[in-house]
């Protein structure tokens, strides 16, 4: 799998100061940076692929997915926001991405090249610090995620699936499976799934139409994922 985004080169700029604030870090600093716009479904990188630098995500939202051994698979890790560092640990450990990373929505990120990672690291404490705060709150919520991934709630399960199926489907196709096939593959009930897809018609974020299901509200269903 290989990236596909369109760059606007812009380097040397100083980065947009709410883009720390955000998360509280490096307010002040000077970066070289190339800004990358790219569409919803376009991939930012792909795991196992060197990890020459790291993104922050400007506007949008990136989702981060690890696939199975046959590639069937896909188990999301997180859905960075304005102002998150997306892949940051593995730029910093200096080896291989070692998840896929892919636009939700038609997004902008700022891409930090390896080198001036490096240059921040060897020479700025403060900026050593944000990014020692960056790879433990991602290995904290890692944690977190996996202690719960048994109790997840049905609402987040079913979000993160109509999500992963819009990237693959034309929403205008009717779903190539059942609701019992569908419930199957969230591992719940067929009753629970009907009762869940059921609310989420109610609050307007998705529309059912015998075998369609359309999302209204993306960024409801985003929101369950946090």
């Amino acid at each position: 799998m290989t990236s596909a985004v369109k760059i606007e080169t812009e380097t040397n700029r100083v980065l947009p100061r709410e883009i720390f604030q955000k998360e509280n870090l490096l307010h002040h600093h000077e970066l070289n940076f190339t800004r990358r716009k790219i569409s919803k479904g376009e991939i930012l990188f792909s795991q196992g692929e060197q990890a020459n630098g790291f993104y922050i995500v400007e506007t949008g939202s990136i989702r981060s997915y690890r696939t199975s051994g046959s590639g069937e698979k896909q188990h999301t890790f997180r859905i960075y926001h304005p102002g998150n560092w997306v892949g940051i640990r593995d730029a910093a450990i200096g080896g291989n991405y070692l998840h896929h990373a892919v636009a939700l929505v038609e997004s902008t990120v700022l891409f930090v090249e390896e080198e001036e990672l490096r240059r921040l690291l060897n020479s700025d404490s403060e900026f050593q610090n944000s990014v020692f705060r960056q790879v433990t709150i991602e290995a904290v919520e890692s944690e977190n995620k996996i202690y719960s991934l048994g109790t997840r709630q049905v609402h987040a399960k079913l979000s993160e699936f109509l999500l992963q199926l819009s990237e693959s489907q034309d929403s205008e196709e009717d779903l190539p499976f059942t609701r019992e096939i569908m419930a199957s593959m969230i591992g719940v009930t067929t009753e629970t799934l009907v009762r869940a897809l059921a609310d989420f018609k109610s609050r307007g974020w998705v529309e059912i139409d015998k075998r369609k299901i359309v999302i209204k509200n993306e960024e409801a269903l985003l929101r369950l994922l946090d």
